[in-house]
């Protein structure tokens, strides 16, 4: 195999053991987490008692996942609990309205999945109306925590987990871990059983990185994906054509398929849809609203399309590529589920940050993504007076203000980056694991590579280089041919080569032209066959 783990940073032979075979001797005591024996303690109380309680997600997978876990889990041993997850029209995370609602309701205790480490007011407001209040999450925490019975996040400056980078869906799974350690010891592996692929499909979705427990979380979820007993995700993999090889799927059919389908009814139409898919029991209903995000997700990428066509006229227009660090287009009747994919395709496109916001009734509400060298959190901070709501991490963030704000905010965005970040930063390097010829390219290689998954961030997917390949044919694909797909030869083989959405350079090369590359190998099975294919990743003339 053309790539070890060594070159990683797992250098022993039991490091390199445990990275190729992730088991449960690597998961970490859940009990070590801030806040979590108040925690425990107070759903236990709940759960004997008949409490009425809420448990308050967030609209994407992430939440999505979140809020499945903890009340199939808490119902499983008998809670009087009942969910909730927000509109994206809504805003995200919990509100004093929400507070508000649940005392009305006569709900003692709330139980946050995936949000709430900002909720300051809205816990304050449970606090007076007699609502104890729990916090999951693993967004950055600011200043002050809010004044909640327990805020339990591996981010926490006082934690002692050892680990800070679970999602949100992780951390509801390690927290009904530690409860049923404490309190039904006997079904503890049983539940790790039943719930694992919830919290593993969500670290995928949400990019945190592949490593140390994210690995353990993600890799066990591919392999229970597989053979799901679960109607809803059932349904959701037979939809999105997934194609099972071996016992387990890859991360690439959680990144490319599973996840954009749950989040497509939350940007097109409503998050509840996802949720009832994987909160279902019911095989009719889970493949009818399967059916539905399916052509919710056609919708999204149309959408989407339609957006990012309109954003990069605007960038060609107002930003100044040469002096700008950070992209900031606004438009009016851009979607909020939407601005975050386009904001992803801006980063792609310029090697920079981007921040695109839709207007409607005088506010704008939008997303940004960033690149390695910037963060979006600390810029948000530096925002902070112009906005009124915003949240998130080092590499996303979700803002809202003032449309008459939006010229003093880019102002203000741009002044920032300029002290952050120099053009040097803005040269997108592709960095190859190892260079090798046409002939070392077989489809055991890239079998061989295979075991490196799952892979996403922290654990990219090996990237090869080869030099001097010449290309024999090329032509666009796809509906708006936005892709290209290339005919290679290279040391007397021929190869299929494909670049997704490579932009303008992507179509420059031709017929007859030799070029190095960098690419990853896959295997690209179809109608009964199994043929090696490249995706592309950069080229360059030779």
């Amino acid at each position: 195999m053309p790539h070890t783990a060594a070159t990683r940073g797992y250098t022993t032979p039991d490091a390199i053991n445990e990275f190729f075979d992730p088991h449960i001797s690597g998961v970490r005591d859940p009990l070590q987490l801030p806040d979590i024996k108040p925690a425990i303690a107070r759903l236990h109380r709940a759960i004997e008692s008949g409490e009425k309680f809420l448990v308050f997600g967030d609209y994407d997978v992430d939440g999505i996942t979140s809020t499945t876990l903890l009340v199939r889990a808490l119902r499983a041993l008998k809670a009087n609990v009942s969910y909730q997850i927000p509109e994206r029209a809504d805003g995200y995370g919990l509100s004093v309205a929400v507070v508000e609602k649940a005392a009305t309701d006569g709900h003692s205790l709330i139980l946050t999945a995936d949000c709430g480490i900002t909720a300051h007011e809205p816990v304050r407001r449970a606090r007076e109306l007699g609502i104890d209040v729990i916090i999951t999450d693993h967004h950055d925490p600011g200043a002050t925590l809010p004044d909640a019975l327990a805020v339990i996040n591996p981010k926490r400056a006082d934690s002692s987990y050892g680990f800070r980078e679970l999602c949100g869906c992780g951390v509801a799974f390690k927290v009904m871990q530690a409860y049923m350690s404490e309190h039904c010891p006997r079904h503890a592996d049983s539940f790790s059983d039943k719930f694992i692929e919830l919290a593993g499909l969500a670290a995928i979705a949400d990019c945190v990185p592949l490593v140390d427990e994210n690995r353990f979380l993600a890799r066990e979820a591919l392999r229970h994906l597989a053979t799901t007993n679960k109607l809803g995700l059932q349904a959701l993999i037979k939809v999105s054509r997934v194609k099972i090889t071996g016992d387990s799927l890859s991360g690439r059919n959680v990144s490319f398929s599973l996840a954009p389908r749950l989040n497509a009814a939350g940007r097109v139409d409503s998050a509840q849809k996802s949720l009832a898919l994987l909160m279902s029991s019911d095989k009719a209903e889970c493949e009818a609203l399967a059916e539905e995000l399916e052509e919710h997700n056609r919708l999204r990428q149309e959408t989407t399309n339609r957006i990012m066509d309109e954003a990069r006229a605007m960038v060609l227009e107002e930003v100044d590529l040469t002096r700008d660090f950070v992209i900031v287009v606004a438009g009016a009747g851009w979607p909020k589920g939407i601005v975050g994919l386009v904001a992803s395709r801006l980063v792609e496109r310029y090697a920079r940050p981007a921040l695109v916001l839709g207007i409607e009734d005088g506010k704008a509400h939008g997303s940004g993504r960033s690149i390695a060298d910037f963060n979006l959190h600390s810029m948000l901070e530096h925002a902070r007076p112009l906005l009124t709501s915003g949240g998130g991490h080092a590499a996303a963030c979700g803002l809202s203000l003032d449309a008459t704000n939006l010229a003093d905010f880019r102002a203000q965005v741009l002044q920032y980056a300029a002290t952050q970040l120099s053009m040097d930063d803005l040269v997108p390097i592709v960095e190859a694991d190892c260079e090798v010829a046409g002939g070392d390219l077989t489809p055991q290689v890239a079998r061989d590579l295979e075991k490196l998954e799952p892979c996403g961030n922290g654990n990219p997917e090996a990237l090869l280089m080869m030099r001097r390949a010449r290309i024999i044919e090329t032509r666009a694909i796809g509906a708006n041919g936005d892709h290209v797909k290339w005919q290679l030869f290279a040391d007397g083989r021929r190869f299929d080569a494909v670049w997704w959405r490579p932009g303008e350079r992507g179509f420059h090369y031709r017929g007859g032209q030799e070029i190095d590359l960098c690419f990853v190998p896959q295997l690209n099975h179809w109608n009964g066959n199994t043929t090696l294919q490249l995706i592309i990743k950069d080229a360059r003339l030779s």
